[in-house]
């Protein structure tokens, strides 16, 4: 019961926001071994597709723990409405029927997990990701009821995090996920990330939310990665 109230809770934040917020879809994919050049490029020619039916699309490399030969897929819009035309365009395409024919399923790599996203930001649009980008991804769980509570402990941690230099974008998540959130941080680069870690590190601001008793209790955090935009 406790993760349905979480759930529905999460399918009202997305329904509330979807009409009007940048919406994703992530495709996480592990490469057979020795086929990364072959999948990235299988990624690209994709990618032009998408892009002709209206999608923003992020080829990202995650590397940072076990996650060696391991990407990310990721097609953007502006809003749900642009989402559903765009998806029909695909799926009715010649081209997209001639490219799902090209490779041999499993040839190249395993699609292992696919969720769907949405901004709960509604002024971000799909171009907002159109430039090459470093990121950092914590996935977080609220603790039952305190949802609300989680995100307003998000909206101070961005506030202080993006005064170093970082851009923080929140997601909650739609279909294949089970209501957990998103916290996103962008970087134009390494360095910046570097710069922006130190920052918060001396940052008594930061030090003093860290510390703040209320933080531990409105969510779990589930896992992270990082990773780079390989267009």
């Amino acid at each position: 019961m406790k993760k349905l109230k979480i759930l529905l809770l999460g399918m009202s934040l997305i329904y509330s926001a979807t009409s009007f917020s940048d919406v994703a879809e992530v495709f996480t994919w592990k490469a057979e071994p020795g086929k990364d050049a072959e999948l990235i490029q299988a990624f690209r020619e994709a990618a032009e597709l998408h892009q002709k039916e209206g999608a923003v699309v992020s080829i990202e490399a995650m590397n940072v723990g076990d996650t060696q030969g391991t990407y990310q897929y990721v097609l953007r819009w502006d809003d749900v409405t642009a989402w559903g035309v765009s998806k029909d365009k695909i799926n009715t395409s010649p081209e997209w029927a001639a490219f799902g024919q090209k490779y041999a399923p499993g040839s190249l790599g395993t699609m292992t997990a696919s969720i769907t996203g949405v901004n709960l930001d509604p002024s971000v649009k799909a171009n907002d990701y159109s430039e090459p980008f470093v990121y950092s991804v914590q996935v977080w769980e609220a603790t039952p009821g305190m949802a609300q509570d989680l995100l307003a402990n998000f909206m101070t941690a961005k506030s202080i995090i993006e005064s170093t230099g970082a851009r923080v974008e929140i997601y909650s998540e739609g279909t294949g996920g089970n209501g957990k959130f998103h916290y996103v941080l962008l970087y134009d680069n390494w360095t910046e990330m570097g710069k922006s870690y130190a920052a918060l590190t001396a940052s008594e601001e930061w030090m003093a939310f860290q510390a703040s008793s209320s933080r531990g209790m409105t969510g779990t955090l589930v896992s992270s990665h990082s990773g780079q935009v390989i267009n």
